[in-house]
């Protein structure tokens, strides 16, 4: 077995089929070189994400061991389990605290049919096709790049709870809650509130070359009632914060 390059979360008393890990920025966690090739390397093949992070995103990466466990996690995840991001935002948010509740159109590039079936739902076949191909269509918002996402009237609910951690006058540090996993979910939402995620290389416009990497944190996840524990039990992972 080989040691990974990576530090291993405790787990809490019961939840002794999980694993969690705290994810390096700027590691990818599918691919050659990713890291749960080297987690599996490690502590067995039957390891399986239970949940992603972005590249530029640290912090708590919860993993199953078994089949069993991984449907346990998927079945709870919506609605008994919190997740809960800090970020670094270029300027502060106003409010200081609320609810950023915007749909999110992803436009993933391994999955080119799920943003047509979301355009076709919304607007139909034919202007779906127009939006695709790159064209103006009325009033309707112009789709996401491939790779990114947007806030959008064809996207899915997604809505993010957010409340300032510390004003630092041209930066803020903002304690994120998603309510969904959508793709790019936080760095989306900071976007729609004007101070979108420092130095993000891809919603972040007044980022130069060479700027520094963002800082987006997964600092606990929390699971509430897990199934097969006594009734009140709170499972709880945490990594420091930034």
């Amino acid at each position: 077995m080989r040691t990974p390059a990576v530090r291993v979360l405790p787990s809490p008393p019961g939840a002794e089929r999980y694993l969690a890990v705290d994810k390096p920025e700027g590691r990818a966690v599918h691919g050659p070189g990713g890291l749960l090739a080297e987690l599996r390397a490690a502590y067995g093949s039957g390891l399986a994400l239970v949940h992603r992070l972005d590249k530029e995103t640290s912090g708590v990466l919860l993993l199953a061991k078994d089949t069993e466990a991984l449907r346990a996690a998927h079945a709870a995840w919506a609605e008994t389990v919190t997740k809960v991001y800090v970020a670094r935002s270029r300027g502060v948010p106003t409010p200081r605290e609320g609810i950023v509740d915007a749909p999110l159109l992803e436009h993933r590039t391994s999955r080119p049919d799920l943003l047509r079936r979301a355009l076709t739902a919304a607007y139909g076949r034919a202007r779906a096709g127009h939006l695709l191909r790159g064209h103006t269509v009325r009033a309707i918002p112009a789709i996401p790049p491939p790779g990114r996402s947007a806030a959008h009237p064809a996207g899915r609910p997604a809505r993010t709870r957010y409340r300032v951690l510390s004003d630092e006058g041209r930066t803020a540090l903002v304690e994120l809650v998603p309510e969904q996993g959508r793709m790019h979910q936080l760095r989306v939402h900071l976007l729609s509130l004007g101070t979108p995620l420092l130095f993000d290389p891809l919603y972040d416009p007044r980022r130069r070359a060479g700027d520094p990497a963002p800082s987006l944190r997964a600092v606990r996840l929390e699971w509430r009632d897990p199934e097969g524990a006594p009734a009140g039990t709170v499972w709880r992972w945490e990594a420091a914060g930034p």
